[in-house]
């Protein structure tokens, strides 16, 4: 096929895929998925990148409205996401094609239960799976009707969920703001 100069793969006669254009499927969630759903994805989606939000159900209650089932959703929707794609691995260009990347948001005074969730994340799931410790907790709108999250997280707070992680023997931590 030949181009004229100025002419962007996929916009010639063929489109991008045609011309060899291959990106991974992502599907970015909550986490709180419904498993006949995430089986309908099975052998759609590459890469899975949930949250994992709360530990406790009445937590996920009290600060997301109408949420006491998150918790025991979202475990069941993990490890139904690990069985599709598996450990997320970089290939060796550094990038991500396909497997499981969980992102955990840590709270003030553990409101989350931040070490619960990694704990259970090990004991459930390689101690290789990607997880992505958050630290950039900001309290907004309704956040300041509950005095325990109504401030940023502490470092401590953050470096304590760190050692959680690690004591538990994960591997894959993607770490904000802290030289690991």
């Amino acid at each position: 096929m030949v181009r004229r100069s100025g002419q962007l793969p996929g916009h010639g006669d063929h489109g991008a895929a045609e011309d060899g254009l291959r990106l991974p499927l992502v599907y970015n969630t909550c986490g709180w998925e419904e498993l006949r759903i995430l089986k309908i994805l099975d052998g759609i989606v590459d890469i899975y990148l949930p949250d994992f939000k709360y530990f406790d159900a009445a937590a996920a209650e009290k600060y997301s409205s109408g949420a006491e089932e998150y918790p025991d959703i979202t475990k069941q929707a993990l490890l139904e996401m690990h069985r599709q794609v598996g450990v997320a691995k970089p290939a060796p260009d550094g990038l991500m094609y396909r497997g499981l990347m969980i992102r955990h948001l840590v709270m003030p005074g553990n409101a989350s239960g931040s070490k619960q969730v990694l704990k259970w994340i090990a004991g459930n799931l390689p101690k290789e799976t990607y997880v992505n410790i958050m630290s950039q907790y900001r309290p907004m709108y309704k956040a300041f009707e509950y005095p325990e999250i109504a401030r940023r997280i502490t470092r401590k707070e953050y470096l304590d969920v760190i050692e959680a992680a690690q004591s538990a023997g994960m591997t894959n931590l993607d770490i904000q703001g802290v030289p690991y």
